[in-house]
């Protein structure tokens, strides 16, 4: 009788973030990934009840190596532009992740307010009150303005439409930075 191999819920997911980067997240499906995977769709359904399931336990498993990722370039004294940097730097690096996390689906939709409001995000926000001596109100604007702005560096980077060295990404997100300040 033939072995059979046992997948956990971490391989799976560790084998998903490999597809997505070869393969991208708009080819994502079971079978693709059971293919991918070198095995029957069981294994994934043996561990989740269904493809909802999985997609939630996916998002988890991307967003924490966007958050390893990005832990290494944030400076508590700089939050706003080492956040913003490492935001598109992740584009830039991890396309197809990027693109899972915050173009596709599986990113779902939120407010600018439930935006604002993350955890990662009120933090940024509190620091900028502290570093340019501003109110919170003007933090607020001023993060809400460079967010959005960077995120289309960002997409623009992931989906290779401008080609920007380090150098440009770092300059183009200083310079936004100044003019929110100066308007704030």
């Amino acid at each position: 009788m033939a072995r059979t191999i046992k997948y956990s819920k971490e391989d799976i997911l560790k084998k998903s973030v490999e597809f997505i980067k070869e393969e991208g997240y708009s080819k994502l499906t079971v079978r693709e990934l059971a293919k991918y995977i070198g095995c029957s769709t069981q294994p994934i359904f043996k561990n989740y009840d269904n493809f909802d399931m999985y997609k939630q336990d996916l998002k988890l498993y991307l967003r924490k190596d966007y958050s390893d990722f990005v832990y290494k370039y944030i400076d508590i004294n700089d939050y706003l532009y080492t956040i913003s940097y490492a935001y598109a730097l992740y584009a830039k690096n991890e396309p197809n992740i990027f693109f899972s996390l915050f173009m596709a689906d599986l990113a779902g939709s939120r407010t600018v307010e439930e935006v604002l409001n993350t955890d990662r995000n009120i933090e940024t926000i509190n620091a900028m009150v502290k570093q340019y001596k501003i109110s919170l109100e003007e933090a607020k604007k001023i993060y809400r303005e460079v967010r959005f702005y960077t995120h289309g560096i960002a997409a623009q980077l992931c989906v290779k439409s401008i080609i920007l060295t380090d150098k440009e990404i770092k300059d183009l997100i200083k310079n936004n930075i100044e003019i929110n300040l100066r308007g704030k």
